[in-house]
């Protein structure tokens, strides 16, 4: 059987939020991880496989500061015009960021409460 790092699962429930209660959990399970040993490095190294794309994004768009450096603009120059739901269980209804491709179909004001 093989075991996933904490890294690779955050990636993993980054792509599917759907699978693993949407955005506000994602963010709950990363706050958690970072209070632990969690490797940003080893988040770079997940997200550079093939077919992380919305993981990508939306990792980049909620912790840019935790990815600054070659990597962080070198996900941005990749992006294509896929625009992905920032959290898939919510409305489609949102702003659109165009830095990022993404769909902003959540409150920001809400989920930022939960992480300080």
């Amino acid at each position: 059987m093989n075991v996933t790092d904490v890294e690779k699962t955050t990636v993993d429930c980054t792509d599917h939020l759907e699978l693993c209660g949407g955005i506000r959990e994602h963010v709950q399970a990363i706050v958690v991880a970072e209070d632990r040993d969690y490797s940003w490095a080893t988040v770079v190294e997940c997200l550079q496989r093939p077919d992380n794309g919305a993981a990508t994004k939306r990792i980049i768009y909620r912790r840019p500061a935790r990815l600054r450096s070659p990597a962080r603009e070198t996900f941005l120059r990749s992006f294509m015009s896929e625009c992905p739901l920032l959290d898939p269980i919510r409305s489609e209804q949102g702003s659109y960021d165009s830095e990022y491709h993404l769909r902003i179909n959540v409150d920001w004001e809400r989920l930022d409460s939960m992480e300080s």
